[in-house]
C-alpha cells in the first residue's frame, strides 16, 4: 500500500522556518519548532485546522524537505478517520452532480456551446487543455488569441487537484492512474494548460503516485510569452495602467519562474504592477483552498475578503491574476466587501493590448457560483460526513 508520504524526514532539521516564514501562522521560531514536532510525531496541533493550503512552506524550507506534503498526510489520516463535511462533496471533481453540472446549466448559449464542442474527446496531438480552470470562464476564449488553437477537456478531465490540496490522497492517486490511461489513448503530446495547478499535478505530483505522463506540458504564461516574444501577437497599444498581482499558489513549485514571468508580460503590456503586502513565496491563497484545513466554509469567504483587502489597498488601479479559480473567487470577496477594484486575469489584459474587448463577465459569473454556492450549503447538514467513492471513468479500455 502507498503510504502518501512524500515528507522528507531525513533531510529535516525540525528547524520551525516553515512555520515561522508561513504567511498565515507566522509562528514565533521555538513555538514553530514545537508545533512542527508535533506535526512529524502525528500529534494535535493548530497548523492542522490554521494552514490554508498555500504551499509557501515548502519554499522556506532550507533543506527542501517538503514540510507541506507532511501536511497533507496528516489531512489524510484525519480523512481517513472522519471522512469530511458532507458539504464539500458538491465541490469536488469526479462527484456527480456537483457544482461544475450546476454551474453549466446556467452558462449564457455561447459558451455552452464553447465547452460542449470542448468535450469532444478525439485523438490529437496538441491540445490547449481549459480544465475546470477556463471551463467555468470559458468567455475567456472568446479571442483570435485561440485561431487554429484545439481545445480538449470536460470535467471528465479535470486534472483532479482539488482532492489533493485537501489531502484526500487515495483519490489522488486513483486520478492519476485513470489520467494516465486517458492521455494515453488519446495520443496527446503537447498539452497546453491555463491552469498552473493542472501543469503542476502533471509534472509534479501524479508521478509520486506512479502515473507517468508523456507529454509535453506548456503553462499559459510560457504559450504567451513565447509568442509576444516571437512577434507572434501583435500587440496595438501599451495599456499605461498600474495594477496590483495575486500570486497563485500552485506558482510557488516552480520557484521564481512564473512570479518572473507574470511580471514580465505585465511589462510588456504596459503596466506598472504594485505589489501588495505579501506576495511571491510569501502570497496569500485567493481564500479557494481555506477550507482544507478548518472544513469551514466561511474560512473561504474570510480567506478571499482579506486578500482582496490586500489589494485595494495598494491603491492600484486593478487587480490583475493568472488563475480563473482565483478570479472568481476574488470577485466574489469583490461582490460581498461592495470593492471598488476591478479584477482582471492575464488574458483578458492581452486580449486589450491586441485590440479586443474582453468578454470580462466575471462579476456575473462570480454572483451565480456564489448564489449556487450557498444554495448548496443551506441544503446539507452541516453534521453530515462522506468519504469518497472510488473514481470511475468513461471510455476506459
Amino acid at each position: 500500500m502507498t503510504s502518501y508520504n512524500f515528507f522528507d524526514r531525513e533531510s529535516c532539521d525540525l528547524c520551525g522556518l516553515c512555520l515561522n516564514q508561513c504567511p498565515i501562522m507566522e509562528m514565533p521560531i521555538d513555538q514553530a519548532r514545537t508545533e512542527f514536532k508535533k506535526l512529524v510525531n502525528g500529534e494535535e496541533t493548530e497548523v492542522l485546522t490554521k494552514c490554508t493550503s498555500c504551499m509557501s512552506c515548502n519554499n522556506f524550507c532550507p533543506h527542501y524537505s517538503r514540510p507541506y506534503e507532511l501536511i497533507l498526510y496528516r489531512w489524510y489520516k484525519r480523512y481517513q478517520e472522519k471522512g469530511l463535511p458532507r458539504a464539500a462533496k458538491f465541490f469536488l471533481p469526479y462527484q456527480f452532480p456537483n457544482f461544475g453540472s450546476a454551474l453549466l446549466e446556467h452558462l449564457p448559449e455561447d459558451e455552452k456551446k464553447t465547452v460542449e464542442s470542448w468535450a469532444n474527446l478525439e485523438k490529437n496531438k496538441e491540445v490547449f487543455y481549459p480544465g475546470c480552470n477556463m471551463i467555468f470562464l470559458s468567455y475567456l476564449s472568446f479571442s483570435k488569441l485561440f485561431e487554429n488553437v484545439t481545445f480538449m477537456g470536460s470535467q471528465e478531465l479535470c486534472c483532479g487537484e482539488p482532492w489533493y490540496r485537501i489531502g484526500v490522497l487515495e483519490t489522488s492517486e486513483q486520478i492519476a492512474k485513470k489520467l494516465e490511461k486517458q492521455f494515453r489513448n488519446l495520443g496527446v503530446k503537447r498539452m497546453i494548460t491555463p491552469c498552473l495547478a493542472g501543469c503542476n499535478m502533471y509534472k509534479n505530483v501524479y508521478p509520486r503516485f506512479g502515473a507517468k505522463f508523456d507529454f509535453e506540458i506548456i503553462p499559459m504564461l510560457d504559450w504567451l510569452w513565447e509568442r509576444i516574444d516571437q512577434g507572434k501577437l501583435k500587440l496595438k497599444s501599451k495599456l499605461n495602467r498600474t495594477v496590483t498581482l495575486h500570486d497563485n499558489c500552485e506558482a510557488k513549485p516552480f520557484g521564481n519562474k512564473y512570479f518572473d514571468l507574470s511580471r514580465q508580460i505585465l511589462q510588456i503590456l504596459g503596466v506598472k504592477v504594485v505589489e501588495m503586502e505579501h506576495n511571491r513565496d510569501k502570497a496569500l491563497c485567493c481564500g479557494m483552498a481555506a477550507f482544507a484545513g478548518s472544513h469551514r466554509v466561511e474560512d473561504i469567504l474570510n480567506a478571499a475578503a482579506r486578500r482582496y483587502r490586500e489589494a485595494e489597498d495598494t491603491g492600484a488601479s486593478a487587480l490583475a491574476l493568472y488563475c480563473g479559480g482565483c478570479q472568481w473567487v476574488l470577485s466574489i470577496a469583490k461582490i460581498l466587501s461592495q470593492g471598488k477594484t476591478p479584477i482582471f486575469h492575464v488574458l483578458e489584459l492581452v486580449q486589450m493590448a491586441i485590440g479586443e474587448k474582453p468578454a470580462h463577465r466575471n462579476v456575473e459569473r462570480a454572483q451565480k457560483i456564489f448564489e449556487i454556492a450557498m444554495a448548496e450549503a443551506a441544503r446539507v447538514d452541516p453534521q453530515e460526513r462522506f468519504w469518497a467513492e472510488e473514481i470511475e471513468w468513461k471510455n476506459e479500455e
